[in-house]
């Protein structure tokens, strides 16, 4: 790659990163949050778990099993810094800073691979990475999850431009299938939302360009995206299936009586501003747009739609032949698609009420505004191909004059935004989980139903009369202490420890017999032993996988392996190929 290249990417990641360039954190709406899954995944790690299912510290240190529900596999890099003796903001900065440099790079990658020109691809970068919605998952909203499943946006662009093209070259077919499987199971791990939205794009795609898809080779590709995908998150999604399936937690057993999602899409005015407010919440449509946040792609992305609508009345009919004229068609079409969605015109509320899977499906997309980010991805597409076709149609000067207006249009407003950021967001430092609430687990969905979360109070056991517990120690879900039954009865104790499937616990006696103890789910679903007649034995609880979870860990690692092992077996193949041309040349040379 050239320095010049190099050089504007890191240009393009200082500027979305300039809020983070200081010694405090904005204060985002789920920030908290994930502050407290970088905390819990870092002390789960130091209490020896891995992988981290139940994360410590939660709760007044009951634990929470954010981890089973939520994938981690990113932010283990934020918990290593932690454990490395950074304080918990600087983790979390480092975490973002990774993150603008992942979104930079694969954008600048997919943009630039899709459309073969470098300069397209740097384009493609700064009008993602710039975009202001993206500004606001990172800061307003500090919604970790969803930037960090953005980030992979453009890759999956990518794969589809690969798997679609009409010559189906065998080459092309295989890494479509190969980066379709690895965005799509990064995604998944990030932010199951992100996921289910990328899902319902790509069967828009299959429906579009179905005479493309329906071939054997394409299909067979696209099978194998998919096993790809299931095997590198098979890890993850056992566990998730697993208590969404067979547990009773607030995120599988509420029920919405009146679906709310429309009231909370986007007014035609908030589509397309120039400068909108950085700071605000998401309100219902009776309070108008004024004290919402940023919500819309922002007047630079959206001017590509009129753009291509008068791109295709002035130009040629010839040009409706190129392939960047059909991928700026579709991305349009998807791009539009999406920000009707993200309105309050969009029909959610009807379509709840068809169905009761497309309520289950639409109740948990929560916001229509979440369809921005598809929008941004497919209108940044949108913008390289116009720009493409601009120059080889009217001149590299007009391209240029175009992609400067818009890049120019998008610094506007990515610098307003910065402004209004840091002239009114809350500031806060956060340097250890002591200058948080442990007990912020946002909508507290992964709560086993019927938990009261103030009344888990962890300042002493809860044991019935005739119970000696002695040399009682804690390490995070790992509990061991010295027990004596002074009856002929059993009797309870509850520890502080939130119960979910998969505790356990055993007493080794004084003779080193060692014998099972009942373990079920007390008051305020605390972990409850049942300790039996007269019995004076080490006591030790912990948390144990069941078999099929830790199968399903090593079935991601043998994916992983295979996958590394089939990339470095195709590099050596394409090396090889390179060799021999080079050889032939150098022989008729001669």
């Amino acid at each position: 790659m050239k320095r010049k290249w190099i050089f504007l990417y890191v240009i393009i990641m200082i500027a979305c990163s300039l809020p983070i360039m200081n010694h405090f954190l904005i204060r985002g709406h789920d920030i908290y949050f994930h502050l407290m899954r970088i905390e819990g995944l870092a002390e789960g790690l130091r209490c020896g778990q891995f992988p981290v299912r139940i994360q410590p510290v939660w709760y007044g240190d009951f634990g929470y099993a954010v981890s089973v529900f939520y994938g981690d596999l990113f932010v283990y890099f934020a918990a290593i810094l932690r454990l490395l003796g950074f304080s918990l903001q600087n983790a979390y900065k480092g975490y973002l800073l990774l993150c603008n440099a992942a979104t930079v790079c694969i954008a600048g990658y997919s943009f630039g691979k899709i459309f073969k020109n470098a300069y397209v691809g740097v384009f493609g970068s700064a009008l993602y990475s710039l975009a202001v919605y993206r500004l606001v998952n990172l800061y307003t909203r500090g919604a970790l999850g969803e930037y960090t499943g953005m980030a992979f946006l453009p890759l999956i662009l990518y794969a589809c431009t690969l798997l679609l093209d009409k010559e189906r070259k065998k080459e092309n077919l295989k890494k479509g299938s190969f980066l379709l499987g690895i965005g799509m199971a990064f995604i998944l791990q990030s932010h199951i939302l992100t996921a289910e939205l990328t899902v319902l794009m790509l069967c828009g795609v299959v429906l579009l360009f179905a005479k493309r898809v329906f071939r054997k080779e394409v299909l067979l590709n696209g099978l194998r995206a998919v096993l790809i995908a299931v095997g590198l998150s098979l890890w993850f999604l056992v566990p998730f299936g697993d208590y969404m399936l067979n547990g009773s937690y607030q995120i599988n057993a509420a029920e919405s009586e009146e679906p709310l999602i429309q009231r909370v899409g986007i007014f035609f005015s908030q589509i397309f501003p120039l400068f909108d407010n950085a700071v605000g919440e998401s309100l219902d449509l009776s309070a108008g747009p004024q004290g919402d946040f940023a919500q819309g792609v922002g007047l630079g992305l959206f001017l590509a739609l009129p753009a291509i609508v008068i791109l295709t009345a002035f130009l040629n009919k010839k040009l409706y032949q190129e392939s960047e004229w059909r991928i700026a068609i579709a991305a349009a079409l998807f791009g539009g698609a999406a920000v009707c969605c993200s309105t309050i015109y969009f029909p959610w509320d009807f379509l709840c009420r068809i169905s009761s899977v497309l309520n289950y499906v639409i109740v948990n997309i929560q916001f229509p505004w979440r369809f921005t980010g598809i929008a941004a991805v497919c209108l940044t597409l949108l913008w390289c191909a116009l720009v493409v076709l601009i120059g080889r149609h009217m001149g590299r000067k007009q391209a240029l004059a175009a992609s400067i207006t818009v890049v120019l249009l998008m610094s506007l407003s990515a610098g307003h935004y910065v402004i209004d950021l840091l002239e009114r967001g809350q500031r806060i430092q956060v340097r250890t989980q002591s200058d948080m609430d442990s007990y912020v687990a946002s909508g507290e969905e992964y709560l086993p139903l019927g938990t009261e979360p103030e009344e888990l109070t962890p300042e002493s056991l809860l044991q019935e009369e005739g119970l000696e517990i002695t040399q009682y120690q804690k390490n995070g879900s790992n509990v061991q202490f010295y027990c004596r039954n002074h009856t002929d009865e059993t009797k309870i104790l509850e520890l502080p420890l939130l119960y979910y499937d998969g505790y356990e616990a055993y007493g080794v006696s004084e003779t080193g017999k060692k014998s099972d103890i009942n373990v079920t789910a007390g008051n305020n679903n605390a972990v409850r032993l049942l300790i039996e007649p007269d019995m004076k034995a080490e006591v030790f609880v912990h948390f144990k996988e069941p078999w099929y979870w830790r199968l399903s860990e090593v079935i991601s690692l043998m994916s992983v392996l295979l996958l590394a092992s089939g990339v470095r077996n195709s590099s050596n193949s394409s090396a090889q190929r390179f060799a021999l041309a080079a050889n032939l040349v150098r022989k008729r040379s001669g």
